[in-house]
């Protein structure tokens, strides 16, 4: 496994607070408006033992400091898909990114 994935996989151990297993790389689109708002890959991972969720998903970018940062995302339902999981993540920044 290559750096990117095991630093995704230690990210997700700690949040998910089990063990993680990478079980495949997705790519997403998620278009709003007729607009591309978000496109990438999603890794899935699957969970061992943990109590709400059997996948989790995650993925990174380049920060303004040039610093790969990593999103996350525990497949509880309803965010049990690559797809649910970055239309979750889009709503959450522009709730924040909100003046």
């Amino acid at each position: 496994m290559d750096e990117y994935r095991e630093n995704l996989l230690t990210a997700i151990e700690h949040r998910g607070n089990c063990g993680a297993i990478y079980r495949q790389t997705q790519p997403v689109r998620l278009s709003m408006d007729g607009q591309v708002v978000w496109q990438g890959k999603v890794e899935v991972f699957e969970l061992k033992d943990h109590p709400q969720a059997k996948q989790a998903f995650g993925w990174g970018f380049q920060n303004s400091q040039n610093k790969t940062e990593y999103i996350t995302v525990i497949g509880i339902p309803p965010l049990d898909t690559p797809l649910s999981a970055v239309k979750a993540f889009v709503a959450s920044r522009e709730k924040w990114d909100k003046p």
